[in-house]
Formats: C-alpha cells, structure tokens, sequence
C-alpha cells in the first residue's frame, strides 16, 4: 500500500548530501588515524593530530547543521561541544575550561570557517600556554555583537611567546579575510586574550 505522505524531493536530496558529507569525513579521518599509527616521527604525529582536530571541528558543524536548520549555524551549542571534545583529548585535569555563552546564530556559510577558528585558538591555548605540570585557566566567551558576534578566548598562561608567528594563527587570519571579520591578540599579563569579532552576514 503506498504511503499518503508524498517525499519531498529536496528533503531527500538533502538527507543524501548529509550522508555522504558524513561517510567523506569519517574516511578523512580514519585515513589520518591511519597515518599518525604508521609514523614514528612525534612532530609529524603531532601535525597529523592537529590536522584531525580540523577536521573534526568540521565534521561537529556538519552534524550541528544538520540537526536544525541547515540554513543556520548556532555557534554557542558548537562550541560547547568543541570545548568538551578538546578537553578530553588534551588529558590535561590541571586546566579549566569556563564557558560564558550567548545565543548566537550565523549563516551555515559561516560555520565551517568559525568553527575552525575557534579549533586553532583554543588549541592553541591548550598545547602552548600551561608547560606540563603547570596548569590554569582558559575562558571561552561568545556574545552577540552589531548583527554579528565576538569570541573572546583567554588564558592566563605563559602569554603571547612565540604563538603570533605560528602557523595555526596564520591559519586563523586568512579565515578572518573569509569571514570579514577582526581578530585581536592582547597580552593579558598573565596570559594571552584572543578576540574575533564577526561582522553581521545575511543568511543565503
């Protein structure tokens, strides 16, 4: 017997794109997994460890997208999540991560850039601003700005070192050309604050 319920042709569109966006993740990352198993060198297994955290940042907005409006990108429910991943990852009990979280809502074409973003700060913070057996405190702060939003990542570790000529910030700045947006780096004394403030971008 046929159903009454007629498929809507773009939702089944759709639910094929997640699923395949999904399994094309999901290889990236065995694939990387893979490689850092089968490599002895530690800074090369470092730098694939930090590549999978890219792409696990991407694949959390993926499922974040696809649990709401895939037109829309809810950025504090992500970084929530990002922040809980990192942390168990970093195995590190010494540092505490508090979280001061607004509501905001961007464009899904801005998910994946800020996503990324916030990957590269906050492990930044968590890799370069406690030395081992030295813990502290990083602050993760999301508000509603002028249409857009500011993200406030701060530490009050070692402060800003050598971290501004890294490559993971240099990552971040030609992400802030993409989403037009404005990235400061202050010395907190102790620690370093990070700013980026994101420019309102209607949906579409």
């Amino acid at each position: 017997m046929a159903s009454d319920a007629a498929v809507d042709p773009a939702d089944s569109t759709l639910r094929e794109v997640d699923h395949r966006v999904k399994n094309n993740l999901q290889m990236i990352a065995s694939l990387i997994q893979l490689q850092c198993r089968r490599t002895e060198d530690e800074t090369v297994r470092a730098a694939l460890r930090t590549v999978l955290g890219r792409v696990g940042a991407v694949a959390t907005v993926h499922r974040r997208l696809f649990q709401g409006d895939p037109g829309l990108f809810e950025a504090a429910d992500f970084l929530r999540d990002l922040t809980a991943d990192m942390a168990g990852q970093a195995g590190r009990d010494d540092i505490q991560i508090a979280l001061d979280l607004e509501a905001v809502t961007l464009p899904a074409a801005s998910g994946a850039p800020f996503a990324l973003i916030a990957n590269e700060l906050l492990d930044n913070a968590l890799r370069h601003a406690f030395p081992p057996q030295h813990g502290g405190r990083i602050a993760v702060g999301l508000a509603p700005q002028g249409g857009g939003c500011r993200l406030t990542i701060a530490d009050d570790g070692a402060g800003l070192g050598g971290r501004a000529d890294g490559f993971g910030l240099t990552v971040v700045r030609l992400l802030c050309r993409q989403l037009h947006a404005e990235l400061a780096l202050e010395d907190a004394r102790p620690g370093l604050r990070v700013t980026l403030t994101v420019p309102r971008r209607d949906a579409g």
